[in-house]
């Protein structure tokens, strides 16, 4: 489907979505206090319900917002034009960002605590996060790209197409919506690949080395194909109890790409339960401690060979269950004091 064709289709469905919510709000909210009582699985349903709502509205804003720099800076066809509407929408995917961080913590009363932001200084980075959760995707935005004024180029999931703000705002960027059911993976690396292309310094590349999000479903289900498909990695991703097995063509090869850029991984931990939008209703977020660790691999410590660069990933992602361990060893000593 087209950006056209999608658009007819999810704008309508998010500015009715938002109408319904807002207007029967008092009524939606006590059906959801009525099942926090009744279903145990539902105890956080008024929250969830209050999140929803704002969620919704941010991606009403959003678009209204898209629409009126469309009119001031993208008719314009001149260079200083096509930079201010560049900059606007990358202000725009910030405070998207930023006010849904703060309407999560508000309403679920997180907390973060923060180690290695020292490793985020700098010029822009290739950034390597752990990936659990729905959450989990505001940490990059809110604690380095507004926090450290940088701007990031993302590698996505084609699926995301169908959030209006994401289409938009997205494809108005230098971002690649990847193709994870593409046979042709040559060509998915090298949509990768072009985002390394006129890199200004204040612009970073993030991927997500496991591709899609941690549960112990999809882990079982990995470990199950590797053991014939590729026995030696399964061996190796069978310590990796709280992460998927990289996937290792788009990061090696964004690697292989690298224009000399350090490369910056993120444990956290605090999403976790959280896979999907319907399983916050279970209350996993309620009075969490998010944890985020960061580390900075130099450029000149990064391998050249895609053999090397291989090792070098399942040598990080060693090291990424390891920090991961440690977040939630520590999340929860804080908890029991």
């Amino acid at each position: 489907m087209n950006h056209a064709g999608r658009r007819l289709l999810t704008l309508p469905i998010l500015f009715l979505a938002t109408a319904l919510i807002t207007l029967g709000l008092p009524f939606w909210l006590l059906l959801a206090w009525l099942s926090g009582l009744l279903f145990s699985g539902s105890r956080a349903a008024p929250r969830v319900l209050l999140f929803l709502t704002a969620f919704l509205w941010c991606e009403v804003l959003g678009v209204l917002t898209s629409a009126w720099l469309w009119l001031r800076h993208g008719l314009r066809d001149s260079v200083a034009s096509r930079q201010r509407f560049l900059a606007a929408n990358f202000e725009l995917q910030s405070w998207w960002a930023d006010r849904l961080k703060r309407a999560a913590a508000r309403l679920f009363r997180l907390r973060f605590h923060i180690e290695g932001a020292e490793e985020l200084d700098g010029d822009g980075i290739i950034l390597m996060p752990r990936h659990c959760s729905i959450g989990d995707t505001l940490i990059p935005i809110v604690f380095y790209c507004a926090a450290h004024d940088r701007r990031l180029r993302y590698v996505l999931k084609r699926e995301l197409l169908l959030d209006p703000c994401l289409d938009i705002v997205g494809n108005r960027l230098p971002n690649y919506f990847i193709d994870r059911a593409s046979q042709d993976t040559g060509r998915e690396v090298e949509g990768i690949q072009a985002l390394t292309a006129d890199l200004p310094a204040d612009h970073g590349i993030l991927i997500y080395p496991e591709g899609t999000r941690f549960s112990t479903r999809k882990r079982q289900s990995l470990l199950q194909r590797l053991a014939t498909k590729d026995p030696e990695l399964k061996a190796r991703a069978a310590a990796w109890d709280r992460l998927l097995p990289p996937r290792s063509a788009g990061p090696i090869g964004l690697l292989l790409a690298n224009p000399g850029r350090d490369v910056v991984f993120c444990a956290h931990t605090g999403f976790e339960g959280s896979a999907s939008f319907t399983t916050l209703f279970n209350g996993s977020w309620l009075d969490t401690e998010v944890r985020v660790r960061f580390w900075r691999i130099p450029f000149a410590e990064v391998p050249r060979s895609a053999t090397a660069l291989k090792a070098f990933l399942y040598d990080q992602w060693d090291r990424m269950n390891t920090e991961v361990t440690q977040l939630q060893d520590a999340a929860a000593a804080s908890l029991r004091e």
